[in-house]
């Protein structure tokens, strides 16, 4: 049945007349009330001539205010009378406007008042026992009656345990978040005091120009030129400072024209007509660069990989037909005596300068087959997916890349979460968690071991994402070089890079699914707002690398494997299955295959360089905490 208009109207025309009462009463109450607190003294004495004409009170509405608030306050709660008119207030609004914001929270607000028009009478008698105004009668007789029961200690531990309570049961505060807001308190007063120490800083450097102040001057200790004749304990990356002839040290020019004529000889005996062959001599191998004569067909050479192989004497060779952007075919070969390509060497070259300057997340993959250092951009790739068997150089290539990372960038700039299920290969980057990790609130353990603590971690990890690309929307940036250059040092945005040294082993947990999704979503979005993927793995298979996740990562590195299957998974060709191992990689990207020879590092210059950055020094920035994950 449909309602009469008419009657509807009416009620309508009720409502509003009710909730402007309701407004106006309250409006009056609280000129009545504020009034009463300076003018209660003398309109107190005039309360019993209601209608004497000559007698006026000083309360701004008058009598009738003057007896409405000694009734409420004196006669009452005390200063909580105030609850009054706010409670009549939210009533004539939810009337009017029917709020489904404010009647949602009607119910909460006059719990809260209660309970405040209690508890504020009782702690204002406590701790103003004189002002009797604050407290009331209320206040006073309960007040009264508790000391007498707990007396004054006891009422203040009444007190303040109830309020602690309360704040318990409205705020659902658990001990794990009462932890972590300690911690971002800490963050934020070490972050509002940075003001001080700049200005500190600017006055050292004004007076004494000798003391540097940016720490991406100073390098660690182990990085110094120093003689090392005397040194008893001589660890690799030191004693490899000399400058090598690279002719004598890996390969004699005899055995350089050896191996030419060798070429020469084979492919002639399969009338293969070559018009000059030239060779480069690499770290690990060298490049023979054969031009052959017009009308030969390229396949007739790459069909003879293992002729020339078995006519060598080489343990496996490489032919790439033809190289990209020269009119010629290489062949590969391992040198006899090859050469390892340090990373203290790199990181003290002018090369390396120069080719780092600009890029924003600086990694060296190693030198490759002409002797330059090889430098990629990791937010432009803008993730990176690594692969290659047991001991063929994936750790170490993962260490250099950090190592590279951490000499770069500042800890402000640059944040790391590792994921290590084998539990041993990054745990010596404990001591840099603080000035370099990002971490969960509840995090107890920097690097992640567990793999059902990975699902959190990914989890907030997307949180993080999409708040960053919340901020870029309301900035009106496209990434986050527009938004730290517009912001500068305010809301300051560091980069996170997500490093898993297995993957393979969270493929095979029970989550495999979820971990799989998000993998998919970060690398998909979070390249714009500064978060980046290193995943490595030594099972290159489709079940791992699955199709999804392959397509996203364009940057691919690949140590040797045991198959030209492996090969085919990671790179989409063959190749990687012919590498020699020990930090012989292929990079591609975007179709472009390239071979390299990954940097080496000691275990024991990579802690030197631990202990560096894991100084006071690098640590006054406080921890990074990320988003609290989802509980499902």
């Amino acid at each position: 049945m449909y309602k009469n208009p008419k009657n509807r109207e009416k009620k309508n025309i009720i409502r509003t007349i009710f909730g402007f009462f309701l407004l106006g009463n309250s409006l009056f109450l609280f000129l009545s009330f504020f009034s009463f607190l300076f003018h209660w003294k003398n309109d107190q004495s005039q309360l019993d001539k209601l209608f004497d004409k000559e007698i006026r009170a000083e309360n701004l509405l008058g009598k009738i205010g003057a007896i409405l608030s000694h009734c409420f306050i004196y006669c009452g709660i005390g200063i909580s009378a105030f609850f009054f008119p706010l409670l009549l207030f939210f009533t004539g609004l939810i009337i009017l406007f029917g709020g489904r914001s404010l009647r949602n929270k009607y119910q909460s607000i006059i719990y809260h008042f209660l309970f405040f028009s209690i508890w504020i009478p009782i702690t204002f008698y406590l701790i103003l026992p004189e002002n009797g105004i604050l407290s009331g009668i209320f206040g006073f007789e309960i007040g009264n009656f508790l000391i007498s029961l707990f007396g004054k200690v006891g009422l203040g531990f009444l007190v303040i345990t109830s309020i602690i309570l309360y704040s318990i049961i409205i705020f659902r505060i658990t001990t794990l978040k009462l932890k972590n807001g300690i911690k971002k308190k800490i963050q934020y007063i070490h972050e509002d005091i940075g003001w001080i120490i700049k200005l500190w800083e600017s006055l050292k450097k004004k007076f004494y120009n000798d003391i540097k102040t940016d720490l991406s001057i100073d390098h660690p200790p182990f990085f110094e030129k120093k003689e090392i004749k005397n040194s008893i304990i001589n660890p690799p990356i030191l004693s490899s400072y000399k400058n090598e002839d690279f002719l004598s040290s890996y390969m004699s020019k005899k055995d350089l024209e050896n191996n030419k004529k060798k070429i020469i000889h084979i492919l002639n005996y399969y009338k293969i007509g070559i018009e000059k062959i030239k060779a480069t001599i690499g770290p690990t191998i060298t490049l023979y660069e054969i031009f052959p004569q017009v009308g030969v067909r390229i396949s007739k050479i790459k069909n003879l990989e293992k002729e020339i192989a078995l006519n060598l004497s080489a343990l496996s060779i490489r032919i790439i037909a033809p190289i990209p952007g020269k009119g010629s075919i290489g062949i590969e070969i391992p040198n006899n005596k090859r050469s390892t390509v340090y990373m203290k060497n790199i990181l003290n070259s002018e090369e390396s300068f120069k080719k780092s300057y600009k890029m924003e997340l600086p990694i060296s993959l190693g030198k490759t087959v002409f002797n330059e250092i090889f430098m990629i951009d990791l937010a432009k790739m803008p993730h990176l997916l690594i692969a290659g068997s047991t001991g063929q150089g994936k750790s170490v290539g993962l260490n250099t890349m950090i190592i590279f990372l951490l000499y770069k960038k500042k800890p402000e700039n640059l944040k790391f979460i590792l994921i290590d299920p084998k539990k041993v290969e990054l745990s010596i980057y404990n001591k840099i968690s603080k000035s370099y990790f990002a971490l969960l609130p509840n995090s107890i353990n920097p690097i992640i071991t567990n793999i059902h603590e990975v699902r959190d971690i990914l989890n907030s990890l997307c949180k993080e994402m999409d708040n960053r690309y919340s901020l870029l929307e309301r900035a009106r940036v496209r990434n986050i070089q527009e938004y730290n250059g517009q912001y500068e040092k305010k809301y300051h945005l560091p980069y996170i890079i997500l490093i898993i040294d297995e993957f393979a082993d969270l493929s095979l947990s029970l989550k495999k699914k979820q971990i799989e999704i998000y993998i998919t979503r970060l690398a998909q979005l979070a390249r714009a707002v500064g978060i980046h993927l290193i995943i490595a793995t030594q099972r290159p298979s489709v079940d791992v690398i699955t199709g999804l996740i392959k397509s996203n990562f364009t940057a691919r590195i690949a140590f040797r494997v045991s198959s030209k299957i492996d090969s085919i998974t990671i790179l989409d060709r063959t190749g990687a299955e012919q590498l020699i191992g020990k930090g012989d990689l292929l990079f591609s990207n975007k179709n472009e295959l390239i071979r390299l020879q990954c940097p080496f590092i000691d275990l024991s210059d990579i802690q030197k360089i631990v202990d560096f950055y894991g100084k006071n020094t690098f640590q006054k920035n406080g921890y990074f905490f990320l988003p609290e994950p989802d509980d499902r």
